[in-house]
């Protein structure tokens, strides 16, 4: 392996001689094998003779994480001053995530035991609950899950029986978050425990609390801004991206895929190689809320997009998926990676919205079918909603079509 990587005797016996050199071949075989460029084997080949090196590892052995944050601090400390990199926290991420890698693959990473979740018969009856019966996407559950293990982990510390729980006991809980989480981000916590205690009345775990009394803050402060990014501002974002690298480029494709065409995040990820007909120029979704097919024309931005992508950012791997992560092991995007990406942007441009993410881009692009006299039925279809009545939504923010209901005279013939 190294002799295939370095070309200098030099540096071909500063890897052989340093020590686990078999361990080391072993890991940066796999990272080839799960596709990994020559660039980023080379640079893994060089950090890997530090990591042996700070934790003083000759022999495989267990080595445990406060292990490798210590080594990493020392090797951070330790580098030299006159070089024109400099190595802050990333550095240190760098270091520890590649080491726990090198030893979890050789097996010998000691890893604290995972602690017990609080009420488990609870939480797993709930998960199985939202999962097969209200049948809500992978996406929803996890974020249902988070929400309700942070509500179970608060209630362990308070030493109170989940049957003697009272609807104060939950106004508590918000108002002890209240400190750190933003108004938006209790008011879905709150949704979520509203859900959440209207199964354990069906299961009689808390008959004390009333599920219908537990609401969110009123967000007055976010009337005076639009509900979605105007056209205008989707049409700077989509200018935002100088499609010169690979991250670039793929974001352009998720940036036209959420505003064109208005899907979800998860259904954007999800788009498979195969799920391209370049022949008649139509793609396939499968909607994540009622897992029905729907085909769109690939229009020419979206086109010219895909098309560069794939032939100068797409990753050479075997992943079925259209868009992967730009390092190995290459993968499935990650829902909350994406939104978290298109949030920055969003806040870099100063582009006003009480929504940040793909959410608002989708929103955007219901208020501009909208504003082209579609009706709430075609938009519903469209968007892949089952009734119109999700759609009323955008008809509420739609401030050109309320001010021409208020012209109509509905007095006249009185």
């Amino acid at each position: 392996m190294f002799e295939e990587l370095f070309t200098f005797r030099l540096a071909m016996h500063r890897h052989r001689s340093a020590p686990l050199c078999v361990e080391r071949e072993q890991f940066l075989e796999e990272l080839r094998r799960q596709g990994a460029s020559r660039h980023l084997l080379l640079q893994t080949a060089s950090r890997l003779i530090y990591i042996v090196h700070y934790l003083h590892i000759t022999n495989l052995r267990s080595v445990t994480s406060d292990e490798i944050r210590q080594a990493a601090r020392v090797w951070v400390k330790n580098r030299d001053p006159d070089r024109l990199r400099t190595f802050g926290r990333s550095a240190l991420y760098g270091f520890t995530g590649l080491a726990k890698k090198f030893l979890r693959f050789h097996g010998c990473l000691s890893e604290p035991p995972k602690l017990s979740r609080p009420f488990p018969h609870q939480l797993e009856k709930f998960m199985v609950f939202i999962t097969k019966e209200r049948g809500l996407r992978t996406e929803t559950v996890k974020g249902y899950r988070w929400h309700v293990i942070t509500f179970l982990n608060w209630l362990s510390q308070q030493s109170k029986r989940f049957s003697a729980l009272t609807s104060n006991d939950i106004d508590d809980y918000l108002l002890y978050r209240s400190d750190k989480w933003k108004p938006l981000m209790l008011r879905t916590a709150a949704n979520v425990l509203r859900i959440f205690f209207q199964y354990a009345k069906m299961q009689r775990w808390s008959p004390g609390v009333m599920p219908e009394a537990i609401k969110g803050p009123c967000i007055y402060g976010y009337h005076s801004l639009p509900a979605g990014p105007s056209w205008f501002d989707v049409l700077r974002l989509l200018r935002f991206e100088r499609q010169d690298r690979p991250g670039s480029m793929r974001m352009q494709v998720l940036l036209l895929l959420f505003a064109l065409y208005g899907l979800r995040t998860s259904e954007a990820t999800g788009l498979l190689l195969n799920n391209l007909d370049w022949k008649n120029k139509m793609f396939t979704v499968r909607r994540s809320k009622n897992n029905i097919l729907q085909q769109f024309p690939i229009l020419p931005a979206l086109e010219s997009a895909l098309t560069r992508y794939l032939k100068l950012g797409r990753p050479n791997c075997h992943s079925d998926y259209l868009l992967v992560t730009q390092r190995p092991p290459f993968r499935r995007l990650d829902s909350h990676s994406v939104s978290q990406d298109i949030h920055w942007r969003m806040r870099r441009l100063g582009i006003q919205s009480i929504r940040q993410g793909p959410i608002s881009l989708r929103h955007a692009c219901a208020t501009r079918l909208l504003s082209k006299d579609m009706s709430l039925q075609e938009i519903a279809d469209f968007l892949g909603h089952q009734d119109c009545l999700s759609v009323g939504i955008y008809a509420k923010h739609d401030i050109k079509g309320l001010k021409k209901v208020t012209k109509v005279d509905l007095c006249r013939g009185l």
